[in-house]
């Protein structure tokens, strides 16, 4: 009879907590489709009724084993369910009573996979409820377990055994595969014959860990010699440093490829003739018109003496072209022209100097001679 009323108690408490949840949810979100996240919520909950329901049911049959303990505690337990579920009956009822306030109301904004701020905190606080619950009913159980079925105390080392799942493992794996040594009241057993001046040798096994990564050494060692000596398929030193000297030397090449386009008037440099002749074309469309087809000059300077404005330097004809002396009539090409178009047009002005083409025009500028500037970059070369 008792375990009918009991049984009966805890459906009561199980159906109030599970119509909490639905309307609690309605109320959360009135207008709203089938959420996922709320079903999953109500599911969890009500598998954790059913296992405080079973853990229930075997607390009171252990109960009724221990000594003028049986009566209260299942009374309690009872008490403190009927309790539980007639909070949330009552919070149910002042939810329900409050419904077209809490719809009138802006709704709010906060959301956790799907749910509104209030509803997913409250599902997940009667979840972690009953999650406690659960601990507690099992807390009861292994102590009343104990009592009624106590376990014979063992002594590890001189110190009794706390019954943990966790020492035993740890003590197990400690003496089968960190240290496998005897304790210290049998290590007499172990002694050697050897004594070297009252210092005797103790035979005692080697940690397992330590014997398992020599084994391992073994086993890379075979690996390696199969590998290296007789399917050939490693590469010894010498092989590994040609290699990754190859793969060097292709990076080193890409990247001077990719660096040709950053080059600027302190790393500018003469092209050859197809760079020189690239230089041409662009020479007579943008630089004709002011110092004619053949570098003789017009309104700007002659290009084919060795008299120069602003320096004639392979360096400093590049920064003319590049930036210009706009208060002297030259223009700057940057922003017409790429880094390499003007290295070209560089190199084709270098190239007229001496041609002696007709008509040209006076010198200006200062002398410039390129004989010193060669001297200067050998003797900066050979330092």
């Amino acid at each position: 009879m008792l375990k009918n009323k009991n049984t009966f108690l805890l459906l009561i408490a199980n159906v109030l907590f599970i119509s909490s949840f639905a309307q609690t949810a309605i109320i959360g979100s009135p207008t709203e489709s089938t959420n996922y996240m709320q079903i999953l919520l109500i599911f969890v909950s009500f598998i954790l009724m059913l296992v405080i329901w079973v853990l229930t049911n075997v607390l009171l049959m252990i109960a009724k084993k221990a000594v003028d303990l049986s009566k209260s505690t299942s009374k309690l337990l009872m008490i403190f369910f009927i309790a539980m579920g007639s909070m949330f009956s009552s919070n149910l009822f002042a939810q329900t009573a409050s419904v077209d306030e809490v719809v009138s109301k802006k709704p709010s904004t906060e959301f956790y996979g799907g749910l509104s701020y209030n509803t997913f905190w409250t599902m997940t606080s009667v979840i972690l409820l009953e999650l406690v619950v659960v601990f507690v009913i099992l807390f009861y159980i292994k102590s009343i377990f104990r009592s009624i079925y106590p376990k014979t105390q063992l002594v590890i080392d001189g110190k009794v055994d706390p019954h943990s799942w966790l020492l035993s493992f740890w003590h197990k794996l400690d003496k089968h595969f960190f240290t496998k040594a005897i304790s210290l009241d049998h290590e007499a057993d172990l002694l050697l014959d050897h004594d070297y001046d009252g210092i005797k040798e103790l035979d005692n096994a080697l940690p397992p860990w330590w014997k398992y990564g020599f084994y391992i050494t073994i086993l890379i060692a075979v690996f390696y010699l199969l590998k290296f000596e007789v399917w050939h398929t490693g590469m010894n030193p010498t092989e590994e440093y040609k290699e990754e000297m190859t793969a060097a030397k292709i990076q080193t090449e890409a990247y001077l490829a990719s660096a040709k386009e950053n080059v600027d008037e302190n790393s500018v440099v003469l092209m050859d003739a197809a760079g020189a002749a690239a230089g041409k074309a662009l020479f007579a469309k943008t630089c004709a018109p002011c110092h004619l087809a053949e570098g003789q000059g017009l309104v700007g300077p002659n290009l084919t003496d060795d008299y120069w404005i602003h320096g004639g330097s392979i360096k400093d004809i590049f920064k003319t072209i590049k930036y210009g002396y706009p208060d002297k009539g030259m223009q700057s090409w940057k922003n017409t022209y790429s880094s390499i178009e003007i290295e070209e047009l560089d190199t084709y002005i270098k190239t007229l100097r001496g041609t002696h083409p007709p008509n040209p025009k006076a010198p200006q500028g200062d002398l410039y001679k390129e004989v010193a500037a060669s001297i200067d970059s050998a003797a900066i070369k050979n330092k």
